[in-house]
């Protein structure tokens, strides 16, 4: 498999249960090694970017948060601590949240009392909030309703983003171009 993302183009990518999105997602944010392949960000791979830079400049937003300790506001002030963030600019996640409609609560909420449509956007809004080259995005708006999902969608259109999602209205929304995956593509491999 063989693709690319330009600056600002969104790439939505659909596929049935099991296809390998999300592990195609994983792939792209250097969380787990394919079998062969390159992926590259401005012409590097992501050994030379080092793996900090790399995870500033991709950021990976999974459909389920996984299972943190704390809070939002936890992870917020955890990540200031990151060296390869400290000189990024970077804006307070809860603008992007207020309005998406996440309650201001939800940030000193603990993560696994939070529902998942209020994970979700608390994920992306801190992901957001580190300004990106790329956002990856598993589902990011499958447990939100409508008017939350439009506000996200308004948000992102100018970003440059890989969105995985099932919605095929919502592929033809957000992309720009769109990538179907099926159940025979070999994604451990892909480029």
């Amino acid at each position: 498999m063989s693709f690319t993302v330009q600056a600002g183009e969104t790439l939505a990518i659909q596929a049935p249960s099991g296809a390998g999105k999300t592990c195609l997602l994983r792939l792209l944010a250097w969380l787990d090694e394919g079998q062969g392949g390159e992926i590259r960000l401005e012409g590097r791979l992501p050994h030379e970017w080092t793996v900090p830079l790399w995870r500033t400049e991709v950021a990976y937003v999974a459909q389920k948060a996984p299972d943190l300790p704390g809070c939002p506001d936890d992870l917020v002030q955890a990540t200031h601590r990151f060296a390869a963030w400290r000189t990024r600019q970077h804006q307070d996640p809860r603008v992007h949240a207020a309005r998406w409609g996440l309650p201001d609560g939800a940030w000193t909420t603990n993560w696994s009392r939070l529902s998942g449509g209020e994970q979700q956007r608390a994920a992306l809004a801190i992901a957001l909030s580190r300004d990106p080259r790329v956002l990856l995005l598993d589902e990011p708006t499958s447990a939100l309703d409508d008017e939350a999902t439009a506000a996200i969608e308004a948000d992102l259109a100018d970003r440059t983003v890989v969105w995985v999602t099932h919605d095929k209205a919502q592929a033809r929304r957000v992309g720009t171009r769109s990538l179907q995956l099926h159940q025979t593509s070999s994604v451990a491999g892909a480029s």
